[in-house]
């Protein structure tokens, strides 16, 4: 268990680190004007933002299980708000990164009626149920008797009603919400998104076939109109397919990185006796683990998808010249 402290102590801070400046690019790079355009890039932001709110929810638990510092002693902001705002942004990345998929299968699946559908109008209206429903669901954590015990640890207290619904029934029920439901949809929408490229690529392949088999005769005026269209064309297909290999990472990172906790968590509640220490030791580790998520995402994007990496190379490149044009500015006003 000391090994696993260890290694949870040192990770926990590359990771979370890592993750506010990761995620700090990345609300930069989805921030763009093009992007906030596209009902898949504003949801990427939402994400974003709301990974990083998650990420600061779990600050204060890691310092206080692994460092034994608590950063604000006070057991209702500790043990209700924290608790609340920590299972309301996971449940709320959780519904961004279903419906992320959902919208690329939509687009798809159904290119006429995705015009309709995946708006930036109607990822607004989903994100305000989704943080209705999250955050009303997790109220009973404010309950006043969830508080600091003699070791000032939280806890529920005991032979009481709302300790049977936070420790046994609750992580049932957001393990199908967080887990199993958007397990299945999101490798469903994957798998049939594969699909259709496939499809897709072999249509182009017999067009191209067929193209070479006629002479093409085409004046020079259509011909410009026609590398114009193409060009458009071009740019969009890149940021269609630059969102879709996003999409199919943030799954796979979602899947390895969310069951193990939840899971645990589950175990725990029906486990009966177990040692606390033990507990609280493999609990922070799986959090830490589960936190990578919620770290990964500029990163595994870069790595994943080229014109990810050129967006972000452009979009620096701007802000360093703006940096540098404000300084000339700045030392030209002060000699003058």
């Amino acid at each position: 268990m000391d090994i696993l402290a260890t290694t949870t102590a040192i990770a926990g801070i590359i990771i979370y680190f890592g993750g506010f400046l990761g995620n700090s690019f990345s609300i930069l790079i989805f921030s763009q004007k093009e992007l906030r355009k596209i009902s898949t890039s504003l949801l990427f932001l939402l994400l974003n933002v709301f990974s990083t709110l998650h990420l600061l929810s779990l600050i204060a638990e890691f310092l206080d299980s692994i460092y034994n510092v608590q950063v604000i002693p006070n057991a209702v902001f500790r043990c209700q708000f924290l608790l609340w705002l920590q299972n309301t942004t996971r449940m709320l990345c959780s519904f961004l990164t279903t419906t992320i998929t959902i919208d690329r299968f939509i687009r798809s699946e159904y290119p006429v009626h995705s015009r309709q559908l995946c708006t930036p109008k109607n990822v607004f209206r989903l994100f305000l149920i989704y943080i209705l429903f999250a955050s009303i669901l997790h109220l009973f954590f404010f309950y006043p008797y969830n508080l600091f015990d003699v070791k000032g640890v939280c806890s529920w207290s005991y032979n009481s009603v709302f300790r049977l619904i936070a420790v046994s029934i609750f992580p049932v029920v957001r393990f199908l919400f967080i887990c199993i439901l958007p397990t299945i949809i999101m490798l469903g929408c994957s798998g049939r998104m594969l699909y259709n490229i496939q499809k897709s690529r072999q249509r182009i392949a017999r067009k191209t076939n067929d193209q070479h088999t006629t002479v093409p005769t085409i004046n020079l005026s259509t011909s410009r109109a026609t590398g114009t269209v193409t060009n458009q064309q071009r740019a969009k297909i890149a940021i269609d397919r630059m969102l879709l290999v996003m999409v199919l990472a943030n799954v796979l990172a979602y899947i390895i990185t969310q069951i193990p906790f939840n899971t645990y968590r589950i175990y725990y509640g029906y486990a009966g006796e177990i040692d606390y220490n033990q507990y609280t030791t493999v609990r922070s580790f799986l959090l830490m683990w589960s936190s990578i998520y919620f770290s990964i995402g500029f990163y595994l994007f870069c790595i994943a998808s080229p014109q990810f990496r050129k967006q972000s190379l452009s979009k620096f490149k701007s802000i360093f010249f703006c940096y540098r044009a404000n300084q000339r500015q700045m030392t030209s006003s002060r000699n003058t």
